[in-house]
């Protein structure tokens, strides 16, 4: 009796993955379903070892804030003070101070907002609180602007909200209706991403009214993808790969 051999389906290299060490993210789900109903056939998650010489698509982990900023300032990218000692918040030429006690964090978690003079809390971060009149997210992607929103109270929203941070659970949402850019915010974005080495990201950057100045914030390497936003994701990336491709000829 002959053992039937199952063999390996060949491997198609000029289809297109996604990679990334969290395949469970909504994000990436969202953005393999938008590549797959663009190229006609299914766009798969795997993880960076299984790229198998494929053209792919990958994101790398997150950037921890510490290591951002001290890339940003070594690159003379515009951000607030910083200190990751107590001491060291008494050179910062601010009203108050934020101490961030989680450094890979989103959503405002960790973060403790108290007055300059007041009792310093231990934290492993601390940055000056810059007065923001807007703040904006800049989605990069393949080292450009793929689009531009700004943070805003949601009209619906009634319950109290913190002053200081303004994140989902405060009722602010990103919009893209009549955004007013200033002149740095693209530039500064652009080069935010330069200065981590990341060709890709979303950049979250206030804008002080008073010194008409920007400032990065952090750039967010795991951006979050749903409805326009993965769309022009999936077009940015098909580009790139296709200009790449071209470059290669």
């Amino acid at each position: 009796m002959f053992t039937k051999v199952k063999r390996k389906k060949k491997l198609d290299t000029n289809k297109l993955v996604i990679a990334s060490h969290n395949l469970k993210s909504n994000a990436l789900k969202n953005l393999a379903a938008a590549l797959t109903q663009k190229v006609g056939y299914h766009v798969y998650r795997v993880t960076p070892d299984r790229i198998l010489n494929r053209r792919n698509f990958t994101f790398l982990p997150g950037i921890d804030k510490v290591v951002q900023l001290e890339s940003y300032r070594r690159a003379s990218v515009c951000i607030p003070d910083f200190s990751l000692t107590r001491s060291g918040v008494d050179a910062f030429d601010c009203k108050r101070i934020v101490a961030r006690a989680l450094t890979n964090a989103s959503e405002g978690r960790g973060i403790t907002v108290f007055e300059k003079g007041d009792p310093v809390p231990y934290a492993p971060l601390y940055t000056a609180y810059i007065p923001k009149k807007k703040e904006f997210r800049v989605q990069v992607c393949n080292n450009e602007v793929i689009d531009v929103s700004e943070k805003r109270k949601k009209k619906t929203f009634e319950q109290e909200r913190d002053a200081y941070v303004r994140n989902t659970a405060n009722g602010y949402v990103f919009c893209r209706t009549a955004v007013v850019e200033p002149d740095d915010l693209r530039s500064l974005a652009l080069a935010a991403c330069k200065a981590i080495g990341r060709t890709y990201g979303a950049v979250d950057i206030i804008w002080n009214e008073k010194q008409n100045k920007c400032y990065v914030l952090e750039v967010n390497s795991r951006p979050g993808m749903e409805g326009t936003t993965v769309e022009k994701y999936a077009s940015a990336i098909l580009a790139g790969l296709e200009a790449e491709a071209g470059r290669r000829d």
